[in-house]
């Protein structure tokens, strides 16, 4: 009996021993489990922030790749203008030539100018 006894003790002690262990292994995986938990909200916080910014982002590239698409059509209308403008000029001139041949102007209204050297031929004569 006195065996028995000493046996039921130290079974007794290796299970409070045992469960002691138990508990502090399981505080220990509450404590990293609330951990897990906290990183897992600050991942989560993280990602709906980067999500947020790419979207804003996201939207910006369209905007600017609109204003890009107005930039080219108005460049693209003002050279088409430029090109018509440059034509008419062009046959403008041309026009203005032509008349400028065809129409007969009387020669005195044309003012010549009187060098030093004519001035020195009709002084001596010649």
């Amino acid at each position: 009996a006195v065996v028995s006894t000493q046996s039921t003790g130290k079974e007794r002690d290796s299970l409070k021993s045992q469960q002691k262990t138990d508990g502090e292994v399981a505080q220990k995986l509450a404590f990293e489990l609330d951990e897990l938990r906290k990183q897992s909200g600050l991942l989560n916080s993280r990602h709906d922030s980067m999500v947020r910014s790419l979207r804003a982002e996201t939207k910006i590239k369209m905007d600017l790749f609109s204003a890009l698409g107005d930039a080219r059509r108005q460049t693209e209308e003002l050279s088409h203008k430029l090109e018509l403008k440059s034509k008419e000029h062009e046959l403008l001139k041309q026009r203005f030539a032509e008349a400028m041949a065809v129409s007969t102007f009387p020669t005195s209204s044309f003012v010549t100018s009187t060098t030093a050297s004519d001035t020195f031929y009709s002084a001596n004569g010649f």
